[in-house]
């Protein structure tokens, strides 16, 4: 999901909030993300900075503390307690919209799928649950049935936990 920051912006659909787009089924959804999130870079968690964006910012466009300070209007101790606070991932999104608006920058904000899209994201989880299944259906089983038996019928629970309720694939 993918949230904008600026104030008026619609969260998912990055329009003003006054526009409201007609309801849209999940597969619209689902591909509306997708073509959405190619825009976001996939990166790993080794890249972010250890001492986290702020500092990797300021530093980089070549603010101390005390002029990044000055340009948001608090003191330099609260700029040195946010930019501690984002590198441990516990700044609030107020403060980091605060400072990322004094460097002239602003903030993004994504959630996007593991390895993927939110399909492969379904599909994955279909396969855990139909796995479950079948290991629950099995398991007293005194004459297991063969790898292919089970591997086509695995298959086949997958297509129908797909096709189903798709809250029913989470419980």
């Amino acid at each position: 999901m993918i949230i904008g920051i600026r104030k008026g912006i619609d969260p998912v659909m990055q329009k003003p909030a006054s526009q409201t787009a007609p309801r849209r089924g999940p597969l619209q959804q689902r591909t509306e993300f997708a073509s959405s999130s190619r825009t976001f870079p996939r990166m790993k968690d080794t890249a972010v900075p250890r001492t986290g964006w702020v500092r990797e910012i300021r530093t980089a466009l070549g603010l101390s503390q005390s002029q990044l300070a000055k340009r948001a209007g608090v003191s330099r101790a609260t700029v040195q307690q946010m930019e501690r606070a984002e590198a441990q991932r516990r700044i609030t999104l107020a403060s980091l919209d605060k400072l990322a608006a004094a460097m002239d920058c602003q903030v993004s904000i994504a959630i996007l799928p593991k390895g993927g899209t939110l399909d492969d994201v379904r599909r994955r989880q279909a396969t855990i649950k139909a796995e479950a299944i079948l290991h629950e259906r099995t398991k007293d089983n005194k004459h297991p049935p063969r790898p292919a038996d089970l591997e086509r019928r695995k298959q086949q629970l997958v297509t129908r936990l797909l096709r189903g309720s798709r809250r029913r694939l989470w419980r």
